[in-house]
């Protein structure tokens, strides 16, 4: 690293831009080359792009799960940004490594540095591959995105350990040493609901709230974003206390442009929101519609926005808090 940094100075003055460390967690595919490579490994995930926007020492682990040999292979590189003037640079690590999910933590926290902020992003469906502990205790922050997951129940309950642990660590007392330490978890797929959530909130005021009942409430979504639908219901039933109650009534859309819809009440008194890509729109009996845009973010800047963050986001815990009860409970 040392050797490319004297490299990349030659070509004029550079800064060394380093805000936080970013683990980058995904299987290794099988068809792909055993060794490690900058290019190979960041070809499907934008990690250069979320550096750009919160620069990063960027360590990027395609991990294969084995018994007992170990296999490492290490490529490094760095990418300069700015203009001649106002360079800086960030550092890129690709690592392969075919060894116990137990032996990670040491290699990796050979690469962090440690003064300086650690997140994980688990850039893989957690549904199938559940968050190591071993990686995610010594990190900060679990990045995620929960539109990946193919079995949502699976995916909620992967994450049990980082929701349910958190109430023990924020009291010192209680404090254990084998429970799961504090960890701070950003849904990429979270942030999708935002509009939605401030347009129910907006509808509540001028709304009946006693039809806002699970029993009122029904809520489709279009194929590939049914997480999106839990977490709303899981949102709705932290806020409105749902604690013994039935979850409301979730379907798939087959033929809609519509993202997701969520219809309270019936006839003269039915409020519904829809989302799609553009806006949200809320339509009630007897009142004009109104309607909230949707910013358009893509991938790395969602990352990049939670990275820069890095905070407890008290309302995504009390959600997953909530669909953790109706998981369990089915």
């Amino acid at each position: 690293m040392s050797a490319l940094w004297r490299e990349v100075g030659e070509h004029g003055p550079i800064a060394r831009a380093m805000m936080s460390n970013l683990v980058v967690f995904r299987r290794a595919h099988a068809a792909k080359p055993h060794a490690a490579a900058i290019d190979e490994a960041l070809s499907d995930i934008p990690v250069t792009a979320v550096a750009a926007r919160h620069p990063c020492r960027a360590i990027v682990i395609d991990h294969e799960e084995i018994e007992a040999t170990q296999s490492v292979s290490a490529d490094v590189g760095i990418v300069a940004f700015g203009p001649p003037s106002a360079r800086y640079g960030i550092e890129q690590i690709a690592m392969r490594a075919a060894c116990p999910m137990a032996s990670l933590p040491s290699i990796v926290r050979r690469l962090v540095r440690g003064d300086l902020p650690t997140s994980v992003w688990w850039a893989d469906d957690l549904s199938r591959v559940a968050p190591a502990a071993p990686i995610v205790t010594m990190s900060r922050q679990l990045v995620y995105d929960s539109r990946r997951w193919r079995d949502v129940r699976r995916g909620a309950l992967a994450l049990a350990p980082y929701v349910t642990g958190r109430d023990a660590f924020t009291r010192p007392a209680e404090r254990t040493v084998t429970g799961p330490r504090l960890v701070d978890l950003a849904d990429v797929n979270w942030r999708r609901l935002h509009p939605v959530r401030r347009a129910l909130i907006v509808a509540s005021d001028a709304s009946n709230v006693a039809v806002w009942q699970s029993s009122n409430i029904r809520i489709t979504h279009r194929p590939g974003d049914s997480a999106l639908a839990w977490l709303l219901a899981g949102w709705l039933a932290s806020r409105l206390d749902w604690s013994e109650a039935a979850p409301p009534r979730i379907e798939e859309m087959r033929r809609s442009d519509d993202v997701l819809c969520i219809a309270i009440g019936e006839g003269a008194a039915e409020t519904r929101v829809t989302l799609d890509r553009a806006r949200v729109l809320v339509t009630r009996a007897g009142s004009p519609p109104s309607t909230i845009g949707v910013p358009r973010e893509g991938e790395a800047d969602a990352v990049a926005a939670e990275l820069h963050a890095l905070a407890h986001d008290a309302c995504l815990h009390d959600a997953l808090s909530a669909l953790l009860r109706v998981f369990r409970a089915a």
